[in-house]
């Protein structure tokens, strides 16, 4: 279909199967890229009720909020009270922030709690991508083992399928911990949005071939300076 249908072809009947061919190739794409979308959007929305459901009666030990895009710091805070504030790990944070700085970037309102939050929060520094995020939230758990074995992840909803891949990939055999996903419903009618979950499809599909290729036999090392091979930063960190 995408080759020669004639042995001698004209210039016409050439430039019609190029222009059929670039139509089909353009279709595929764009059915892929659909998708990946609605895989991505169900996987979040899956996981937040199977959260839901898992923590009905009962608290995380751990809330873990990946940073990088508005929204996430306050609903897992929102969440930490629903579940009588357990610990929170806020990671990927600028090392200009305190507590107060950054509850106070993300909602002045927010500052009401803060005698609340000062016990409950520990912030990583260091993280500066979703590979480093993990690494740094595996890294606090596993110096935390007798205190922390359910952990509750909030990210945006376009970011929990590739979080919880990376997740998989590098938590190690003997870990413990049950991790489970929440996120905030995003408006896709926004384009800012649309731009967002756009950017998630290409950035799933590099995990996707990373994780693929990763020689399993050269572990990934539990160091939150590890190079890895995606480096590029996938979460910015919150400002103030």
């Amino acid at each position: 279909m995408m080759g020669k249908q004639y042995i001698f072809e004209t210039k016409r009947t050439r430039l019609r199967r190029y222009f059929r061919n670039f139509l089909l190739l353009i279709l595929s794409l764009a059915m892929l890229y659909t998708v990946l979308c609605i895989s991505i959007i169900s996987v979040a929305r899956y996981e937040s009720d199977l959260a839901k459901e898992n923590f009905y009666k009962r608290a995380p030990d751990l809330v873990a909020i990946f940073t990088g895009d508005s929204g996430r710091i306050p609903f897992g805070l929102k969440k930490s009270l629903e579940y009588q504030t357990p610990e929170i790990l806020i990671t990927g944070v600028y090392s200009s922030n305190s507590i107060r700085t950054l509850l106070l970037s993300q909602n002045p309102e927010l500052l009401q709690f803060m005698n609340i939050y000062a016990n409950q929060i520990e912030i990583d520094y260091l993280a500066r991508n979703t590979v480093e995020n993990v690494l740094s939230t595996l890294r606090f758990l596993r110096k935390n083992t007798s205190y922390y074995h359910t952990v509750l992840v909030i990210s945006s909803d376009y970011h929990i399928l590739r979080i919880k891949l990376i997740l998989q990939f590098i938590q190690a055999s003997n870990d413990s911990f049950d991790f489970y996903f929440m996120s905030p419903e995003t408006d896709y009618f926004q384009w800012k949005n649309i731009k967002a979950i756009s950017r998630e499809v290409v950035k799933t599909l590099k995990t996707l071939g990373f994780l693929l290729l990763w020689e399993s036999e050269y572990p990934i090392k539990d160091d939150i300076e590890t190079e890895t091979a995606l480096a590029a930063p996938t979460s910015t960190p919150a400002t103030p």
